[in-house]
């Protein structure tokens, strides 16, 4: 571990000062940094309190706040002219468009299932036995502050999340820095700050160490499959909200030896997949779904689920399959990946309609369990998320196997129906960040103006994150080419040009 980061010790930091604003984490914690961290990132921890956007705290002082470029007239030097509208334009492409923790009183919209409480005290518990090492506080305020934009159902065992995400952060050094390194990420993101700049430049920093030493863990005999397994999630969770594609796949692929030595088959049953111990091969089976998806290439793995009977454990128990982690209804992605499957098997043009139309059906028929959750609201989201992703599962079968048009009457009425069922989900927050893979897919059978406007706009809204830019340049690239043509364009002709 010391040679792959030193942590430096202030005795003289005041305990106060290095606690994290606004996240109630204990003020006894002390903060301790990697000797790589820029010395503004511990000035910033005392700057973690969300505030309204100002041009000074996005560190663009010259910036206009209104949604029209200044006119810049008279006097002023014309490289200042040119330099502010080039900033205010930056600004308008990249700047922050989601605040989080939200700066408006509404409590259930931070947190919802109003857990935050448990998490917070389950860190004050490992703090006073000593069990948390002071760089962990880091992943404390990344809890506290994010957890319900990485984790779907993220109410599920909140007394025990913290504590488990810590023996994951000690199980290798590469891991801990791919976690170190989203989290600073996600800070850089979404804190509005003058430092932002600073704290994404670390996060690369943190990013770099982690595949320097990615390769000595994986060739390590004193590593577990496991521990190993769970180094390549977390760095490529990195990579995934960094929008670092390339790796992101390359490191998907290393991953693929790892998973089928756990789960022992080249079959992954996720009705048959719940709890900790399967966390990093359920997170392995939906990237493999939905990259699959993304760049319109065979799975790694079958995906096959006896779905008369769903899973020899109990219907109620929530953290099964994906859909505790990513939203979507575990049915919903084992139909996925058959559809793949069948787009990719060598069979008959008339035999995969036939099948095309099969799986239609059952995804048109699938019976959703309740939705559950503690506020009225947050049931009808959940409810609604259920049926977003039954359309775009919809609009899947008929881009995959059939081939529709979007004039097709089903394909037209799958869009609606999304565009109609998202307006009861709030932008920018849970459930509405696990939702652009819906999203996308119903973009790109968009024939209107305002649809396609929408689904781009709930794009775009979802989060801060880079790959989100990715997926709406892709939508914009599909639309001009739909539009110059008159046929219909596809995204199966920019593999690896975006991530789900």
């Amino acid at each position: 571990m010391v040679s792959v980061i030193r942590f430096v010790f202030d005795a003289h930091v005041d305990h106060q000062a290095h606690s994290f604003e606004g996240s109630d984490i204990p003020a006894n914690c002390h903060t301790t940094i990697p000797d790589t961290l820029p010395a503004t990132l511990a000035s910033h921890q005392r700057e973690a309190e969300p505030r309204a956007p100002t041009p000074s705290s996005l560190g663009l002082a010259s910036v206009s706040v209104v949604d029209t470029p200044p006119d810049y007239t008279g006097s002023t030097n014309a490289w200042v002219e040119y330099g502010s509208v080039q900033l205010w334009e930056y600004a308008q492409d990249y700047g922050p468009r989601v605040v989080w923790p939200p700066t408006e009183p509404e409590g259930d919209w931070f947190d919802p299932e109003e857990v935050i409480p448990a998490i917070r005290q389950s860190i004050s518990v490992l703090t006073e036995r000593a069990l948390i090492e002071p760089i962990f506080q880091e992943m404390c305020h990344f809890y506290l502050t994010f957890l319900n934009r990485v984790i779907y159902n993220y109410a599920l065992t909140p007394e025990r999340v913290v504590g488990w995400m810590l023996q994951r952060f000690k199980l290798s050094d590469s891991g801990k820095l791919g976690m170190l390194c989203t989290a600073v990420l996600f800070r850089s993101n979404y804190e509005r700050s003058r430092l932002t700049s600073s704290l994404h430049e670390y996060a690369k920093e943190l990013y770099s160490l982690a595949v320097q030493q990615l390769p000595l863990d994986l060739s390590s005999p004193n590593l577990s499959i496991i521990a190993k397994l769970t180094a390549l999630t977390e760095i490529m969770n990195y990579e995934f909200y960094a929008g670092k594609l390339s790796s992101y796949y390359a490191h998907g692929a290393q991953a693929v030896p790892l998973v089928r030595a756990v789960i022992g088959s080249n079959n992954i049953d996720l009705l048959n997949l719940w709890g900790e111990q399967t966390f990093d091969v359920r997170c392995f089976a939906w990237c493999d779904i939905f990259d699959s998806l993304a760049t319109s290439r065979p799975t790694h793995f079958t995906y096959e689920s006896n779905l008369e009977c769903p899973g020899q454990v109990d219907i109620a128990t929530e953290d099964m399959g994906v859909e505790a982690i990513f939203g979507c209804p575990n049915v919903i992605a084992v139909l996925l990946a058959r559809t793949t499957a069948l787009r990719h098997a060598r069979t008959s043009t008339e035999d995969r309609t036939l099948q095309g139309m099969e799986l239609e059906r059952l995804i048109q028929d699938w019976q959703f369990g309740l939705a559950r959750a503690r506020r009225s609201c947050m049931r009808v989201a959940r409810a609604a998320v259920q049926e977003i992703w039954r359309h775009a599962a919809i609009l899947y079968v008929h881009h995959a196997i059939f081939k529709s048009h979007p004039s097709n009457p089903t394909v037209r009425s799958s869009v609606k129906n999304i565009i109609k069922l998202s307006s009861v989900v709030k932008p920018g927050g849970n459930p509405d960040c696990f939702l652009q893979p819906t999203y996308f897919i119903a973009g790109t059978f968009a024939i209107l103006q305002k649809d396609r406007h929408t689904l781009r706009s709930r794009i775009l809204g979802s989060g801060n994150e880079c790959y989100l830019r990715d997926l709406a340049t892709a939508l914009d690239e599909i639309w001009e080419e739909t539009d110059m043509t008159g046929r219909s364009s596809s995204w199966s002709k920019k593999p690896q040009s975006f991530v789900f």
